[in-house]
């Protein structure tokens, strides 16, 4: 995929073997296009030079072209990676303080979810969505101290299957919508999984493929598609909350899920680890 920065032209690249991305300049990316099998080096720094007006070192050139071989961007017949043979996608892969675990491809479900999602997508929801956010924000505000109180109902042990029940249910969802988006603007969402990130649990889903997406909308939506879908779940049980008796069951969940996903929102949307914000 082509895209323009303040940096110039750059192009994503994706290699379908490995699942990997590569952002290559437009020159790294007209260099990689010239080995054909039967243009040599000489050949390939010949033409760039004369393309780019630029003067290419052969020892620049040789570094660049050992890259594009170590990562398996070149069909040399060696194995990619410095000899080592490329195997088949390992289902658990990272470091210890991140850890992510394969669970299934959910390419078959989210394909029949789709013709099934189309109003969720439309102008009308998304209004209606915000109407409810911005409804709830205003409810919570004038009713903080009750919401204070009724927090300490949260500290005592009874709640925390409770607690834990809903905060998984909501993050499942949470990312079968990312991935629901992804592959409803035409990217390929083929894992879902558990990970460990700094040795917390946590659910994912690997939408990666939106970087392929051409509209930078479109792209920004699949990052902001879960948070903004728990925004409006955690909408909704404001006013659960609100309208219900203090004593009463649905009372007691809406509440959970107010302070799961209001506090999981805010940290999506941190830019300095790696959520739906990074």
């Amino acid at each position: 995929r082509e895209n323009s920065a303040g940096e110039g032209t750059y192009y994503i690249v994706k290699d379908p073997l490995s699942g990997r991305f590569y952002r290559l300049r437009e020159i790294e990316r007209f260099i990689a296009q010239q080995f054909d099998g039967k243009t040599d080096q000489y050949d390939v720094r010949r033409k760039t030079e004369a393309r780019f007006q630029v003067q290419l070192a052969d020892d620049t050139l040789r570094y660049f072209v050992a890259n594009l071989e170590k990562n398996g961007l070149l069909a040399t017949g060696r194995p990619a990676g410095g000899g080592r043979k490329q195997t088949r996608e390992k289902r658990v892969r990272g470091s210890p303080l991140y850890v992510r675990v394969k669970l299934f491809d959910p390419t078959w479900l989210l394909d029949r979810l789709i013709g099934r999602a189309e109003f969720f997508y439309t102008g009308r929801f998304m209004l209606f969505t915000a109407a409810c956010i911005l409804a709830a924000a205003g409810t919570l505000l004038t009713n903080w101290n009750e919401f204070t109180t009724d927090l300490r109902l949260l500290s005592q042990p009874s709640p925390i299957v409770f607690f834990l029940s809903f905060n998984f249910l909501v993050i499942t969802m949470h990312e079968r919508v990312d991935g629901l988006t992804c592959r409803y603007h035409g990217g390929q969402v083929h894992e879902i999984g558990f990970m460990l990130i700094y040795m917390q649990p946590a659910l994912y889903c690997n939408v990666s493929d939106a970087w392929l997406i051409p509209e930078k909308s479109k792209r920004l939506w699949v990052g902001f598609a879960g948070p903004w879908f728990e925004l409006f779940i955690w909408s909704l049980a404001v006013m659960a909350w609100r309208v219900t008796a203090p004593d009463t069951a649905v009372h007691f969940f809406a509440l959970v899920i107010m302070a799961t996903s209001g506090i999981k929102t805010l940290l999506n949307f941190n830019p300095l680890i790696k959520l739906d914000g990074y």
